[in-house]
């Protein structure tokens, strides 16, 4: 008999159809389910661009709230 080895687990990448994955994700970057799909249609699977996409719309609003203000960011 052959025995084979399970397949790998691409650590990498997001796979939406394992649910254990979504939810630690989620969890990890808090946001919710609806967004997490959205950005992965918007941008892929690849953990790190989610990652980045995330932090970037976070940013967005405090941006929004300093340009009413008259702040400005160095750099």
């Amino acid at each position: 008999m052959l025995c084979s080895r399970p397949p790998r687990v691409i650590r990498t990448t997001l796979d939406l159809a394992d649910a254990k994955q979504v939810k630690s994700v989620r969890r990890r970057l808090k946001i919710s389910d609806a967004d997490l799909i959205r950005i992965v249609e918007k941008i892929g699977n690849s953990l790190t661009a989610i990652e980045k996409e995330v932090q970037l719309e976070k940013l967005e609003p405090a941006e929004q709230c300093s340009a009413k203000s008259g702040l400005t960011f160095p750099g």
